[in-house]
């Protein structure tokens, strides 16, 4: 075992591993590919790896679960990953000063979506509740109170926002009570629909920030720019098959992604591909504004361009390429 994948395994402590089968020919380059869960967000990469896209670009990939961000772009940065899926962080990171550049995005906006109780109808109803986020200063907290103050609603004083974690423990925190809403993706947000809460408010209607896709390291980027080529190229033909095939990819989410119940997959689905981007490339008034969510994160005042955090040169290769 190579040292640095020891690292992450000591790190994460019990990272989900899935990698391609054992009998993968020797001539194929080993590449891994860190992704935060098992999400439509990733879901893109997993399919790139299944149906064969990565395997066709010389790649046998393994696709690592990192619960967190950080410590993700991390490794990228010390070469135990290849790529990160975490854009967000990885733009937060390259604002830090961190040498890693965001280089291609599979979703032209977030799927959050705020789920509440069924007796809530409008977002001012709002007034005088408690929301769930996953803590202070997160992506979701931002995003809270940017849909608040849309809706004329001063967050410190007329809701009580609430730091709970993850997206199961939120969606635990609103099944049993604790809280009258909160920030959801992809499945909990329908499984709490299917439960009885209502999906309130779309973030992908209040800010166009694009998720997920691949962040890699300034040193990959020197030094490896055709596999950065190759392996968007895969994953830009795994983003079209999904597009393409909803019966095969009603599969692919169930036994990659767990969702068993078809329903809630077709839900996922549906509104899932309407976000997945045919081309990898983000508006830069996207980018400006999810840099200037990062900088109000960091509290950070200066200037930042998209060149400090993308660099998006190696996808429009791979756009001419698969043309």
């Amino acid at each position: 075992m190579r040292k640095g994948t020891f690292w992450i395994y000591l790190l994460l402590g019990g990272a989900v591993l899935f990698s391609s089968p054992t009998w993968a020919a020797e001539s194929l380059r080993r590449m891994r590919v860190g992704i935060p869960t098992r999400s439509m967000s990733s879901f893109p990469h997993m399919v790139a790896r299944s149906e064969g896209f990565y395997r066709n670009e010389g790649f046998d990939v393994e696709i690592i679960v990192v619960s967190s961000g950080t410590p993700a772009i991390q490794a990228v940065i010390a070469g135990d990953l290849d790529f990160a899926t975490t854009g967000n962080v990885a733009t937060i990171a390259a604002i830090r000063g961190m040498p890693v550049r965001n280089v291609m995005v599979s979703t032209t906006a977030t799927d959050q979506v705020l789920v509440v109780k069924p007796e809530i109808r409008r977002v001012e109803d709002l007034r005088g509740k408690t929301l769930g986020v996953a803590g202070m200063r997160t992506v979701s907290d931002i995003s809270t109170r940017l849909l608040l103050r849309k809706h004329g609603l001063a967050p410190e004083t007329d809701v009580k926002i609430v730091p709970l974690g993850g997206s199961s423990l939120r969606l635990a925190a609103l099944k049993g009570g604790q809280i009258d809403g909160t920030l959801l993706s992809a499945p909990h947000n329908k499984s709490a629909v299917k439960l009885g809460f209502v999906e309130l408010a779309h973030m992908k209607d209040v800010r166009k920030v694009p998720s997920g896709g691949l962040a890699t390291s300034i040193r990959k980027i020197q030094n490896d720019t055709d596999s950065i080529i190759r392996a968007i190229r895969a994953t830009l033909k795994a983003v079209r098959f999904i597009k393409n095939d909803k019966e095969a990819t009603l599969r692919a989410m169930a036994k990659e992604l767990g969702m068993k119940d078809r329903e809630i997959a077709s839900m996922v689905y549906d509104d899932g591909v309407k976000l997945f981007s045919d081309t990898g490339i983000p508006s830069e008034a996207s980018v400006l504004e999810e840099i200037e969510t990062a900088k109000e994160i960091l509290g950070v005042t200066r200037d930042i361009s998209v060149s400090e955090v993308a660099d998006w040169s190696f996808v429009r290769t791979a756009l001419q390429s698969l043309k």
